[in-house]
């Protein structure tokens, strides 16, 4: 009976000191709800005020809204511009030895052949011969053309 009377208040103790502890759980619970409120409520708040302002600056602004929007729009075209397929015929194009005149892009001046110093080479002229049609020579040549 004894050993059952110090088992009993062996019990008795550890159901005390285990309710002591859930006292204090439940206290560091409910601190914690608390806290967890008092953040919801500040938060509510705030997120009242953010409608109230976008409310307000949607009432107040629809030019700016406008202004924001129209080089969005601009863009948009511009885009949708550059992406659709020219519809227009090619153009022939020119041999490589002529080239093609473009208002835009100004062409070089074309330059006199290297071997200007040198002394043009005398002609035969035959008397005998039947004359032969020339073939038209350039007195300038094109920097890019391939001899």
């Amino acid at each position: 009976m004894t050993r059952d009377l110090a088992a009993l208040r062996q019990a008795v103790e550890q159901l005390r000191v285990r309710q002591d502890e859930l006292v204090r759980d439940n206290e560091n619970v409910a601190r914690q709800l608390k806290a967890s409120q008092e953040e919801m409520a500040r938060n509510n708040s705030i997120i009242d005020e953010i409608k109230a302002t976008q409310i307000q600056i949607a009432r107040e602004s629809p030019p700016l809204a406008e202004r924001l929007n129209a080089p969005r729009e601009q863009l948009a075209r511009v885009i949708t511009n550059a992406s659709a397929p020219k519809l227009m015929p090619e153009e022939p194009r020119a041999s490589p030895e002529e080239p093609k005149m473009m208002p835009e892009i100004p062409l070089p001046r074309p330059r006199q052949s290297a071997n200007v110093a040198q002394a043009p080479k005398p002609k035969l002229v035959s008397t005998t011969a039947q004359p032969q049609a020339k073939k038209p020579q350039p007195s300038l040549v094109w920097p890019w053309t391939v001899r």
